[in-house]
């Protein structure tokens, strides 16, 4: 069963008036496979973590029903979309998903992300817990069918999956970074890719640390300049000790700043390289493999 209508914009379109666009809705992530190039950026070409490994590292699971939001990760949190119903129905298949090649890859690489989620019996409980599966399936049930549905993806190449599943989970405050660099609109410099919270006082909140580490930097030195300016000016008491204390705290303060920054590029470059680098391998391997078994009728 379809919901009887789904948001089109600020308002609402019934599915029967285009089922099309409906699976479109469901299954394409349009907005990742913009920035196909630069999902490497954002997360790993790899498996995404399994349901109890995401518990186990104290991520809460939320349902999101955008394709596009499905294995987003931002700081605790993770979002999964459930698994509709209507990828069960061969005619479904038939009639619709497989008209389409893009359509058909999106479906693919959704079904391939719920085998990374679902490999154990403990993460079927948590699929069942979370509403992330139907209720009819059971462990034997979900065995079979993935079982099925890997035997049409090549898992060595990932030909034929949509390029956002060429990637496990993604990290939102990349994919921000990414909108808003790589588009060119102030909705989406505003924006970013996607909104986590539209209060205010949660923006300063997770801002509030580093602001008050610099005011706090910028009042030790201009502390640190008020004695030394004040010692200038004629005080001979402790002249030497006082003057001596306060150079050494500008420069300490300075420093500090230099040294943090300093360790943050280092890693941040580190990171970046090995990450493109890291990439680039996995990428050739992959169309390197799917270029030595090509299927001419593929």
């Amino acid at each position: 069963m379809h919901p009887a209508a789904v948001r089109n914009g600020n308002t609402l379109a019934r599915i029967k008036d285009d089922p099309d666009a409906y699976y479109t809705r469901e299954l394409r992530t349009e907005r990742l496979d913009e920035i196909k190039t630069y999902l490497w950026l954002a997360g790993l070409p790899s498996c995404a973590r399994a349901l109890h490994r995401q518990q186990l590292v104290g991520r809460e699971i939320l349902i999101t029903e955008d394709p596009n939001e499905h294995l987003v990760w931002h700081e605790t949190r993770i979002f999964v979309k459930p698994l509709p119903t209507f990828l069960f129905n061969l005619d479904c298949w038939t009639q619709k998903i497989c008209k389409t090649k893009q359509l058909y890859e999106a479906a693919c690489g959704f079904l391939l992300s719920y085998a990374w989620l679902v490999r154990h019996e403990s993460d079927l409980r948590i699929a069942h817990e979370k509403g992330l599966l139907p209720g009819f399936i059971d462990w034997a049930t979900w065995t079979d069918f993935i079982d099925e549905v890997l035997e049409h993806i090549d898992l060595q190449s990932l030909r034929g999956v949509s390029p956002r599943y060429q990637y496990g989970e993604l990290r939102l405050s990349r994919l921000n970074k990414i909108y808003r660099i790589i588009r060119f609109s102030w909705r989406d410099f505003i924006r970013g890719y996607m909104t986590a919270s539209t209060w205010y006082q949660d923006f300063f909140a997770r801002n509030f640390a580093w602001l008050l580490a610099v005011f706090a930097a910028i009042s030790v030195a201009l502390s640190a300049m008020q004695v030394v300016v004040a010692i200038a000016r004629g005080g001979r008491a402790f002249e030497d000790a006082s003057y001596g204390f306060s150079v050494a705290s500008l420069f300490l303060a300075a420093g500090t700043a230099f040294a943090v920054l300093f360790i943050w590029a280092i890693l941040f470059v580190y990171h970046l390289v090995n990450a493109q680098l890291n990439d680039r391998q996995v990428m050739k391997a992959r169309k390197t493999f799917a270029d030595a078994h090509e299927d001419p009728h593929f």
